[in-house]
């Protein structure tokens, strides 16, 4: 379970990054070593709001407002799961 009163926030060598072009693409940028990570919509919307200024709460929340006709457990199961994966790859971090 995550800890609710965290605030994280994307590494500063990454940057998100969305074409406008048909359906939209969506990636993410390491600056530094040129590593590219391609993302569907609902991984770019979370990222997203990893802004160093909201907490997993509020993220939580913001994820449950705009997915209102989805699965709260389900939601809640695909954010948790990608917050362990950004951090394991060393691409999000705690804010200080």
């Amino acid at each position: 379970m995550l800890d609710v009163e965290k605030v994280l926030q994307i590494k500063k060598e990454y940057i998100l990054h969305k074409l406008d072009v048909g359906v939209g693409m969506f990636w993410l940028f390491n600056i530094q070593n040129g590593d590219s990570f391609k993302l569907n919509r609902t991984s770019y919307t979370i990222l997203s709001l990893i802004d160093g200024g909201k907490s997993i709460g509020e993220i939580s929340r913001c994820l449950f407002d705009k997915y209102t006709n989805k699965n709260a457990d389900l939601i809640l199961k695909d954010f948790e799961e990608l917050i362990e994966k950004m951090r394991k790859e060393n691409i999000i971090e705690e804010r200080r």
